[in-house]
């Protein structure tokens, strides 16, 4: 009777769950549709197909820089010659839009599709794309360095002069003299310092100075170092809470008046997003720890799945008071796969630096749980419901492929 009522309440569940390789190779494809979808421009990503109810087809910075790290990983991986043609392609856009003038600079969250700048009402400055940007092309510049390509990384990466005339030094400028200012959160939704553009932020500087250094320009250097110890104090000072571990946004400009727990996913996905990089939050740290063990205890709580299918592992959401379900702003927020899969991200990472093998298990249950609220064919949307457990919001979002592609990396189950 049990599997009777679960294939009335999931009739997917009849045909066959995709394998995490086979669901590694659909979410890759996935990731290279929606960057060369054939009426954007050329290097630009767009968010989900989806074009109504919600419109996700705008290119974030944020998601494509994201996107593009889960590709120069596979790039490193493979040395696919596709792949790295994508990753070129993409600078060329990003040099093309770092000089458009919009209504925030650099700081400009979201583009139209030609590439032009969108002109309607947004939460700006979002100051964590640039960082996120830059880390991704400082990991690529490193590789095209160990090819032998290092005309191509000081003509179009990192040229140490003076206005910066190439893109990770002008992301790397943008941030060391803007981290100080308030911005929206990856979540577009709340104005102040935020530990997930923070963290970025500090990475990004921390390993723009090492990148510096190894090209010759040593002032730029100095001076990137000094704002990435400046962040870091920061964080350790005002982010660090004893009852739930990691605070997610403090000094607050424009918030929203329901959101007070203080407990959110972004310092989960910052963690992951700034590793191996960043040291300033070993996954060992009590503050880690608490925080983690809060999420969870949250997100068990809160989401009837979790209840309903013990034996898979836990369903993430954003944060517990959202009232996004994907498509309405005033209704109730559901479980996210990208989320759910930041936690079998974070936990493949603190295997590998505790060597505890029990957690194979658990990493195991993480990726169970996402591809059951799949579609059996390989589909991932933004969210799935919290209560029946089937997807909703914007399909085939990019960010969620791409998570999935971080993940299987990290975990080496390719």
């Amino acid at each position: 009777m049990r599997t009777i009522i679960l294939l009335l309440a999931f009739p997917l569940l009849a045909m066959a769950q995709p394998s995490k390789q086979e669901q590694f190779k659909i979410s890759l494809q996935t990731v290279i549709q929606n960057s060369t979808m054939a009426d954007v421009f050329p290097g630009m990503v767009v968010a989900s197909p989806s074009k109504e109810n919600p419109n996700y087809y705008y290119d974030w910075v944020r998601d494509t820089a994201l996107t593009m790290r889960s590709l120069v990983d596979y790039y490193e991986l493979t040395g696919d010659a596709k792949i790295k043609k994508l990753i070129l392609t993409w600078v060329d856009a990003e040099a093309f839009r770092q000089n458009l003038p919009t209504f925030s600079g650099l700081g400009e969250p979201k583009y139209n599709i030609d590439g032009s700048g969108f002109e309607g009402p947004w939460g700006r400055p979002q100051n964590d794309g640039p960082a996120l940007r830059a880390l991704t092309m400082i990991k690529f510049a490193r590789l095209l360095l160990t090819q032998g390509q290092e005309d191509y990384v000081l003509k179009k990466l990192y040229h140490g002069i003076l206005p910066a005339d190439s893109v990770i030094k002008k992301d790397l400028e943008y941030t060391a003299y803007n981290w100080q200012a308030a911005s929206f959160d990856l979540w577009e939704e709340e104005k102040g310092m935020h530990f997930y553009t923070l963290l970025s932020q500090h990475t990004a500087l921390q390993e723009g100075a090492k990148l510096a250094r190894e090209l010759r320009d040593d002032g730029a250097a100095v001076f990137y170092e000094k704002e990435a110890r400046a962040i870091g104090a920061m964080l350790k000072k005002d982010f660090l809470n004893d009852k739930i571990g990691i605070l997610v946004t403090k000094g607050k400009e424009a918030s929203l008046w329901y959101k007070n727990s203080g407990l959110d996913v972004a310092p989960l996905l910052a963690l992951n997003h700034n590793s191996p990089y960043q040291k300033l939050f070993s996954y060992k740290d009590t503050s880690v720890k608490k925080y983690i063990s809060s999420l969870i205890e949250q997100s068990s709580e809160i989401y009837s799945i979790n209840k309903r299918y013990p034996d898979l592992g836990v369903a993430i959401g954003r944060y517990q008071e959202d009232r996004y379900d994907g498509y309405r702003t005033e209704s109730i927020g559901n479980p996210w796969f990208l989320s759910t899969l930041a936690l079998g991200e974070y936990y493949c990472l603190l295997r590998d630096k505790t060597k505890n093998k029990r957690l194979d298990d658990v990493i195991e249950k993480q990726f169970k749980r996402v591809l059951f609220h799949s579609d059996r064919k390989g589909h991932m949307s933004e969210q799935f419901n919290r209560e029946s457990g089937n997807m909703q919001g914007a399909h085939d979002l990019t960010w969620s492929h791409n998570a999935f592609m971080t993940a299987m990396m990290r975990c080496k189950l390719l």
